[in-house]
C-alpha cells in the first residue's frame, strides 16, 4: 500500500476517533447544561396578567388542546426531525428539547447531526433579551446570535408556538384582530418589542398553519429578516393536552417555499 494511501487512512480513523469522542463528552455536557437551565426556568412561575375574553378561534383552540381543564405552569416538549441547510442539501439529523411557559419565556436544546459532525445550540429568551450559543460536538463555540433583530424574530416563534403552549394564548401581552372566522392575527408585546404572527384554523377548530414576516433566517453567520410559515399535519393526545404531532417549517425565498425543517413532537408533559 503507497506511504499516501496509508496515511489518509491513518488520518481518517484519527479523525473518526476525535470525533466519537468530542461526541460523546460534548453531549454529555449539553445535557447537563439543559438540566441545569430548565430546573432554573421551572422554579421561576412569574405570571402576567390574563385576558378575560378571547377570540372565538383562540378560545376554540385552548379549549380543544385540554389547556382550559388542565391548567400548568411549564410545558416541556420533545422534538425529533430533519433540518435542511441549503434547498437540495444533505439534511441534519435534529433532536430538539423546549421549555416554554404562558408568559414571553423560551428555552430551546438542539442537537444536530450529519454523518459526521455534530453542533449543540443552547437558546434562551427572557424580559426581552434572546441569546442562541452554537457548539462543533459541543465543545467548540462556531456561532452566536443575539442581535436586536434575531431576538425579535424569537419573540415570533414563542408567539407561533402557543400552539404547543395553549396557556400562552390567555396572556394579556398579546392583542388579537378577527380577520374572519379561518383567520386571527395576533401580536405579542415583551419590553419594547413586539411581533406578529397570522394564525390559520380549519373548520374543526384546529390550528393548521402560523405565519409571520418577523422572523429572521442565517445567512453566513448575520440574522436575515425573511418570511416563515409554519405548516402544521395530525394532532395527538400527549398526557392531559391535545397537542400538533407533525410539522413543517418554511421560509418564503423570491416567492417561492423552502421546508427547511420536518419533524414531529415525540413527547410532551406538564408542570
Amino acid at each position: 500500500m503507497p506511504p499516501l494511501v496509508k496515511k489518509l487512512i491513518a488520518v481518517a480513523v484519527l479523525i473518526i476517533l476525535v470525533n466519537i469522542g468530542f461526541v460523546k463528552y460534548g453531549q454529555a455536557s449539553f445535557n447537563a447544561t439543559f438540566e441545569q437551565l430548565a430546573k432554573a426556568f421551572s422554579e421561576n412561575n412569574a405570571t402576567l396578567p390574563r385576558r378575560a375574553a378571547l377570540p372565538e378561534p383562540i378560545q376554540t383552540y385552548i379549549d380543544r388542546s385540554g389547556a382550559a381543564k388542565h391548567p400548568y405552569k411549564t410545558v416541556v416538549l420533545q422534538f425529533e426531525g430533519e433540518y435542511y441547510k441549503k434547498p437540495g442539501g444533505k439534511p441534519y439529523a435534529m433532536h430538539t428539547l423546549a421549555l416554554l411557559r404562558p408568559t414571553p419565556d423560551m428555552l430551546w436544546a438542539v442537537r444536530m447531526e450529519s454523518a459526521v459532525v455534530t453542533f449543540n445550540a443552547l437558546e434562551t429568551y427572557h424580559n426581552g433579551r434572546s441569546k442562541m450559543k452554537i457548539s462543533l460536538f459541543g465543545l467548540i463555540p462556531t456561532g452566536q446570535f443575539d442581535s436586536p433583530l434575531f431576538t425579535r424574530s424569537e419573540l415570533t416563534h414563542i408567539l407561533a408556538f402557543a400552539v404547543f403552549n395553549p396557556e400562552l394564548f390567555r396572556c394579556r401581552c398579546i392583542d388579537y384582530k378577527t380577520v374572519d372566522s379561518r383567520h386571527v392575527e395576533a401580536t405579542i408585546h415583551d419590553n419594547n418589542l413586539s411581533a406578529s404572527a397570522l394564525f390559520t384554523f380549519n373548520d374543526a377548530g384546529d390550528i393548521v398553519r402560523v405565519e409571520s414576516s418577523d422572523r429572521t433566517r442565517p445567512v453566513k453567520g448575520e440574522a436575515v429578516r425573511t418570511d416563515w410559515r409554519l405548516s402544521i399535519g395530525v394532532y395527538q393526545t400527549f398526557g392531559t393536552l391535545r397537542l400538533p404531532a407533525t410539522m413543517e417549517e418554511s421560509w418564503i425565498i423570491d416567492s417561492k417555499p423552502f421546508n427547511f425543517m420536518h419533524y414531529k413532537l415525540t413527547g410532551a408533559r406538564t408542570l
